[in-house]
């Protein structure tokens, strides 16, 4: 199996941690904006949002790619595709979230929840998504070289 790859190094496991590191950050900027108030913490989980959603694009297409690439009938085929519909289903859920926010101005009280609810919504999807990549990883080998843990003896 060969995805797309970087030199020998797979591409989508290094896009990943762009949009994971953002999506994870957003409830706690949710959070902060209920307990501390003022717009400071609700634009950031704004740009977070906007940022997780526009670098899951790249990440997601080389991840499609990569599942493309499985054989026909390989053990981790069930896994990729949960994986896909996971990571697919988080990002539809921080893409609606993102299009009720705002990032000039302040959500009204009831709103801030909405918004905080989405947005863990979002991660414990994301979570699960992230569960069925490990696995692809580190139960059925996808993505690695196979050639490097046993190099041949010179």
């Amino acid at each position: 199996m060969q995805g797309l790859r970087l030199g020998s190094h797979p591409l989508h496991p290094a896009l990943v941690h762009f949009p994971v590191a953002c999506w994870t950050a957003a409830p706690l900027m949710d959070v902060l904006h209920l307990i501390r108030g003022g717009s400071v913490w609700w634009r950031c989980a704004f740009w977070l949002i906007a940022a997780g959603v526009a670098l899951a694009l790249p990440t997601m297409a080389t991840g499609f790619m990569d599942l493309m690439a499985l054989p026909k009938g390989h053990p981790g085929q069930a896994t990729g595709q949960r994986h896909l519909l996971f990571m697919g289903s988080a990002w539809s859920v921080f893409v609606i979230d993102l299009l009720l926010r705002s990032p000039t101005s302040l959500p009204a009280p009831g709103f801030a929840y909405l918004g905080l609810g989405l947005s863990i919504l979002g991660f414990a999807i994301l979570l699960a998504g992230a569960y069925a990549g490990a696995q692809l990883v580190y139960v059925f080998g996808v993505g690695q070289n196979r050639e490097r843990e046993h190099p041949t003896s010179r």
